[in-house]
């Protein structure tokens, strides 16, 4: 098995997907019947919609689709910035499914009541839907409390359900740990969901607290190159943001462009 051995690296991703392929596996979406031999498999992109695109490219090599779920509220990316509408646009060009990231710890301590968490969804629901060519049908809660395992709503699906958690194998890389390691070492169930957060990814191994910094670094850079472009240089030049090629895990992304005369 070429996955015995877990590396965060797409060469390792890479790997764990021929290996679904090859033993004849069919990924579904969260609206369709699963039968066995059937796989969900779910991206929950809490940091870098730029390492999704480039998984979801390696995905559609192999004919395979994903559902990508975006976090409205994460502090690491606006999802209406246009480098990130860019981003959907090819995702779903690669034949992927967007839904919804959802994060309750920005709004509750505790459970909230029904009404109020179904209108907080049906908000950020809206604010995704702009930015994207399908409607968005399914929600991934993002550090799920307790509450939400299991249950079902009445408004949207959940990847959470008992359906989706319970009743088929789940296999999920939070925290850079899988649930089993190597994630297949008992086989490849009949029917499985899959959790993978593209962020955790890179072209070399790294622990969790290395990626972590490495992409604050980069957001960073880009950050401080775009205010400088556009508010010291007057430049509009966004569609220069729009460049999604991975860099090298070693190196930081572009950082602060060297300021220029004004004109």
């Amino acid at each position: 098995m070429t996955t015995d051995e877990v590396a965060f690296t797409f060469e390792w991703y890479g790997d764990f997907l021929d290996e679904l392929c090859d033993h004849g596996c069919r990924f579904r979406g969260y609206e369709e019947d699963l039968a066995a031999g059937d796989v969900l498999l779910r991206h929950d992109v809490d940091w870098s919609p730029r390492r999704a695109l480039r998984t979801a490219r390696m995905e559609a090599d192999r004919g395979i689709e994903a559902t990508y779920f975006f976090l409205v509220t994460s502090p690491f990316y606006t999802v209406t910035h246009k480098p990130n509408r860019e981003i959907f646009s090819r995702l779903e060009a690669l034949g992927h499914d967007v839904g919804l990231h959802f994060s309750t710890h920005q709004y509750w301590a505790d459970e909230p009541s029904e009404d109020a968490l179904q209108e907080r969804v049906a908000a950020e629901k809206a604010i995704l839907a702009q930015v994207t060519d399908d409607p968005i049908e399914t929600v991934s809660f993002h550090r799920p409390p307790e509450w939400v395992f299991r249950r079902t709503f009445p408004d949207f699906a959940s990847t959470y359900e008992e359906r989706f958690f319970s009743d088929i194998a789940y296999r999920g890389d939070s925290n850079q740990r899988w649930r089993e390691e190597p994630p297949l070492e008992d086989g490849i169930p009949e029917r499985m969901q899959v959790l993978m957060h593209p962020g955790l990814w890179g072209n070399r191994d790294a622990t969790f607290v290395e990626r972590l910094e490495r992409l604050m670094s980069q957001t960073l850079g880009r950050t401080r190159r775009f205010m400088h472009e556009q508010f010291v240089e007057k430049k509009y030049n966004i569609d220069e943001f729009c460049d999604f090629e991975p860099r090298d895990d070693g190196a930081a992304e572009s950082v602060v462009s060297p300021p220029r005369p004004s004109r």
